[in-house]
């Protein structure tokens, strides 16, 4: 029996391997960008350039994540083409979307050297999973290396670092945690997320609206989670902006809610384009179901006054480098 191993991002993805978790990718491109100099101890890398590296001795191109799952994870046909086989032993692999299956595939033990650290863990691919950047991605704990760096932006020598205390695992993501008096949530700094605004799950948009003040308007649209997988969501505005360290938000893409999974289960929030209806009798029941997942996650296009983003494992921290005032 292969026990559900959950993962810790805001995006509540999980691997259910027999008695594992595992999530990353690997590939080769003669283009991708070297990882920049520095000590042994540490990987710097620039987001959406891929890094080479070795999987069993063949060179494969990776891209490193800031927000996604953290241990290797091949498309599939990387997987194909370095000849990897499953294991004989727990050698099957689940991944779940906040409690939803979404694939089934395969892992293996492999040998990979990335950033010249040689390591030896899970390899996942998923067959039926539409093909991701390079030959696959892996995160900042599934790296040995003691702290992984994302530059970004132009250097600034009065750049003001902010530090976010870091939770996750290997088997799970890299997130900050965030807390207030009323509520906390896992944070996310997706460097790879192009989109305009700042995605929270259901709960978490509800527990914001109430603190900060605010309401749901005009229509839905779909977002990426990850692998193909798309959530719908809806604009949430504030009367009040919320501020994570040096980051400002009045304008919030909240998950919609329904049952399609847990991060779409929470409170309401109050909808700009409602019209009361005086004569309308509203029912209200608990509803059984999974845990409501408080999640956030900062796209790129939030961290614009930003140049540098740092997971230092060993001291548990997110540190966040942006300009004064930034």
């Amino acid at each position: 029996m292969k026990p559900n191993l959950a993962a810790a991002h805001p995006s509540c993805w999980s691997v259910k391997a027999a008695g594992l978790i595992a999530m990353t990718i690997a590939t080769a491109t003669a283009t991708a960008a070297v990882a920049l100099a520095q000590s042994p101890d540490d990987l710097t890398v620039e987001p959406g350039r891929d890094v080479p590296a070795t999987i069993e001795g063949q060179s494969v191109m990776l891209r490193v994540l800031s927000a996604g799952p953290d241990r290797l994870v091949l498309n599939a046909q990387t997987a194909a083409r370095l000849g990897l086989k499953p294991a004989v032993l727990v050698g099957r692999a689940n991944l779940n979307v906040a409690g939803r299956r979404e694939f089934e595939g395969r892992n293996r033990p492999a040998d990979f050297i990335i950033g010249g650290i040689k390591h030896n863990e899970r390899v996942l691919w998923f067959p039926t999973a539409p093909a991701q950047p390079a030959d696959g991605t892996i995160g900042p704990w599934a790296l040995r290396h003691n702290r992984v760096t994302f530059a970004f932006g132009t250097p600034d020598p009065t750049a003001v670092r902010h530090d976010f205390p870091m939770f996750g695992t290997v088997d799970t993501g890299s997130v900050a945690g965030y807390r207030e008096a009323t509520f906390g949530m896992g944070v996310a700094f997706d460097l790879d997320d192009p989109s305009p605004y700042p995605r929270a799950s259901a709960a978490a948009g509800a527990a914001i609206a109430r603190v900060y003040g605010g309401s749901l308007s005009g229509p839905t649209w779909d977002v990426e989670i990850l692998f193909g997988i798309m959530r719908p969501v809806r604009l949430l505005t504030l009367e009040r902006p919320l501020v994570i360290g040096p980051l400002r938000f009045t304008k919030i893409a909240v998950r919609v809610r329904d049952r399609i999974d847990a991060s779409g289960r929470g409170r309401d929030i109050p909808d700009a384009d409602m019209v009361e209806d005086p004569s309308e009798v509203v029912v209200t029941a608990k509803a059984k179901g999974p845990r409501p997942v408080f999640s956030f996650a900062v796209p790129r296009a939030a961290m614009a006054d930003c140049a540098r983003l740092s997971f230092d494992k060993r001291a548990k921290r997110i540190e966040l480098w942006c300009k004064p005032g930034g």
